[in-house]
Protein backbone atom coordinates (compact mmCIF):
# COMPACT_ATOMS: atom_id res chain seq x y z
CA UNK A 1 0.00 0.00 0.00
CA UNK A 2 1.35 3.43 -0.86
CA UNK A 3 0.70 6.62 1.14
CA UNK A 4 -1.99 7.78 -1.27
CA UNK A 5 -4.15 4.80 -0.29
CA UNK A 6 -4.02 5.51 3.46
CA UNK A 7 -7.39 6.26 5.02
CA UNK A 8 -7.87 9.60 6.77
CA UNK A 9 -10.92 11.17 8.41
CA UNK A 10 -12.46 14.45 7.37
CA UNK A 11 -12.24 16.85 10.34
CA UNK A 12 -15.58 18.42 9.36
CA UNK A 13 -17.92 15.51 8.59
CA UNK A 14 -16.07 12.59 10.21
CA UNK A 15 -16.31 10.41 7.10
CA UNK A 16 -13.29 8.65 5.66
CA UNK A 17 -11.30 9.58 2.59
CA UNK A 18 -7.97 8.60 1.13
CA UNK A 19 -4.81 10.59 1.75
CA UNK A 20 -4.43 11.33 -1.96
CA UNK A 21 -7.96 12.79 -2.28
CA UNK A 22 -8.06 14.72 1.00
CA UNK A 23 -6.92 18.27 1.63
CA UNK A 24 -4.33 18.54 4.40
CA UNK A 25 -4.87 21.44 6.79
CA UNK A 26 -1.90 22.33 8.98
CA UNK A 27 -2.59 24.06 12.29
CA UNK A 28 0.26 25.83 14.07
CA UNK A 29 -0.60 25.08 17.71
CA UNK A 30 2.23 27.03 19.34
CA UNK A 31 3.93 29.90 17.58
CA UNK A 32 7.00 29.79 19.84
CA UNK A 33 7.78 26.09 19.47
CA UNK A 34 6.29 25.81 15.96
CA UNK A 35 4.33 22.70 17.05
CA UNK A 36 1.90 21.75 14.30
CA UNK A 37 -0.95 19.33 13.83
CA UNK A 38 -2.28 18.19 10.48
CA UNK A 39 -5.94 17.38 9.92
CA UNK A 40 -7.65 16.31 6.70
CA UNK A 41 -10.83 17.32 4.91
CA UNK A 42 -12.90 16.62 1.84
CA UNK A 43 -12.64 19.56 -0.55
CA UNK A 44 -16.45 19.96 -0.57
CA UNK A 45 -16.54 20.07 3.24
CA UNK A 46 -13.81 22.71 3.40
CA UNK A 47 -15.57 24.77 0.74
CA UNK A 48 -18.82 24.55 2.72
CA UNK A 49 -17.31 25.86 5.98
CA UNK A 50 -15.11 28.61 4.53
CA UNK A 51 -16.91 31.93 4.34
CA UNK A 52 -17.53 32.96 0.74
CA UNK A 53 -15.43 36.12 1.21
CA UNK A 54 -12.32 34.03 2.01
CA UNK A 55 -10.24 33.87 -1.18
CA UNK A 56 -9.30 30.43 -2.45
CA UNK A 57 -5.92 30.04 -4.10
CA UNK A 58 -7.01 26.67 -5.49
CA UNK A 59 -10.09 25.03 -6.96
CA UNK A 60 -12.25 23.12 -4.48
Amino acid sequence: MNNGDLEVLCCFCGQDSTFSKAIEITIECDKQTKDVQAVYAHSKCLDKVLHKSVPRAFDL
